[in-house]
């Protein structure tokens, strides 16, 4: 009978480590790292100032870290795999790309050119004048604002052939010229309208 028992035992115990996993060979399956690569690359952006502008990538390989840069330095906190300017100003502007690194190696992405527009903005206002009939009178205006800026000057609200640059002349006064008189100025981004100067003719 203890031989029996002795037997079962053997048995029981063979068994358990066979449902345990303590018997045979076993293999840990383990997904490694692999090198980076980027699978889409960062887009080139074109905002007006006060946008926001979005950058992004998307890599592929484990435990990515990413260091985005401005102009070949690195920009310090721009560490994900996208980022976002809200709102974009003037001085965001530049060519931005992104190393993608882990253990294994790095990779940098194309640069993408970000580029921030700036609506005009009158800085000197055309100026009221009183003018004796005959004589010359010039309106002149003093904008900023992105890319070239063209002008076109109006007549109370009406446009004025040919008034097409940062001031506007009569060589002489006539008193139909008595009238308001102001400038609208227009780049790729937006416009600017001046303020109504007033002519009067004595």
């Amino acid at each position: 009978m203890k031989k029996y028992m002795l037997q079962m035992s053997a048995c029981a115990m063979a068994i358990a480590l066979t449902a345990c996993g303590g018997g045979g060979d076993s293999t840990e399956t383990a997904t490694a790292d692999t090198a980076p690569a980027i699978t889409t690359q960062p887009a080139a952006l074109t905002v007006v100032a006060g946008q926001d502008a979005t950058f992004s990538v998307v890599a592929t390989g484990g435990k990515l870290s990413y260091q985005w840069r401005k102009d070949g330095l690195a920009v310090p906190g721009l560490t994900a795999s996208k980022f976002t300017f809200a709102p974009a100003y003037a001085t965001h502007a530049g060519s931005y790309d992104v190393v993608v690194s882990n253990s294994l190696g790095s990779v940098t992405s194309t640069a993408a050119v970000l580029t921030v527009g700036i609506v005009p903005a009158v800085t000197t206002q055309p100026v009221s004048q009183t003018i004796a009939a005959g004589k010359p009178v010039t309106f002149t205006v003093a904008a900023t604002g992105s890319d070239t800026l063209t002008y076109q000057w109006r007549k109370a609200s009406t446009n004025i052939a040919g008034a097409t640059a940062a001031s506007y002349t009569i060589p002489a006064v006539a008193a139909a010229d008595a009238a308001s008189y102001d400038v609208v100025i227009t780049n790729t981004y937006g416009s600017a309208t001046s303020a109504a100067a007033v002519l009067t003719v004595n």
